[in-house]
């Protein structure tokens, strides 16, 4: 690959399918997307460059296609963007370091998925009632979900934003939750998106530990 050295480039995590497994050519530069196998999890991997990545928006838009091809079918651990090993016996290495926390993410996460809800004020709105609107919508939807988290409010007109963590057999209940609350708040302007993979639940740098870049 313009000749430099090949490694294994990590997209996410999922529990070990018993055998390796192919997702198809979908990773960078078209590569195979597949399995490899540690213990009772299989990191999802791609040959790839070793190299730091940069992050560019066609490449992190290749990152997260793939971890949401495979979530389409799997539960899933996102890993941080960039993580290449230079090799197999490398990624094993940080694999058994991560061990323990990576099975106790999948306790929390397995059967579930991330869904944003952003609340936002038309402009020239009165800003009277927001905390109640807000407290309104966090304490309806925390009922229809496992796990909540508030995040950063950056504008002035965004008085609302936050992911939920939801079982995939509830989520038409949430669903349904939020088309209410857009009801009952009309002049609010409602963002509902996902299902995404649990990017705000889990510590995506659990095969790093925050340092970054390659092995």
């Amino acid at each position: 690959m313009n000749g430099q050295e090949n490694g294994r480039y990590v997209y996410c995590i999922i529990k070990s399918p018993g055998e390796k497994k192919s997702f198809g050519n979908i990773g960078f530069g078209g590569q195979e997307v597949y399995t490899l196998e540690y213990k009772d999890f299989a990191p999802v991997v791609s040959n790839a460059a070793l190299k730091k990545y940069e992050a560019g928006d066609q490449e992190v838009e290749i990152h997260r296609s793939v971890i949401e091809q495979v979530m389409k079918e799997h539960s899933v651990l996102p890993v941080a963007f960039g993580m290449a090993f230079k090799n197999k016996k490398l990624l094993l290495i940080a694999m058994s370091a991560g061990y323990k926390a990576m099975r106790k993410a999948m306790s929390e996460v397995e059967n579930k998925v991330e869904l944003g809800v952003k609340g936002i004020l038309p402009k020239e709105a009165d800003r009277d009632g927001i905390e109640k609107c807000r407290s309104d919508f966090m304490d309806s939807l925390k009922m229809r979900s496992v796990q909540s988290k508030e995040l950063k409010l950056f504008s002035d007109r965004l008085v609302l934003n936050a992911s939920f963590l939801v079982d995939i057999n509830n989520i038409n209940d949430f669903s349904d939750e939020v088309e209410q609350l857009k009801n009952r708040y009309a002049d609010l302007k409602i963002q509902y998106s996902g299902p995404w993979p649990p990017y705000n639940f889990v510590d995506i740098h659990i095969l790093s530990r925050k340092r970054g870049g390659f092995r």
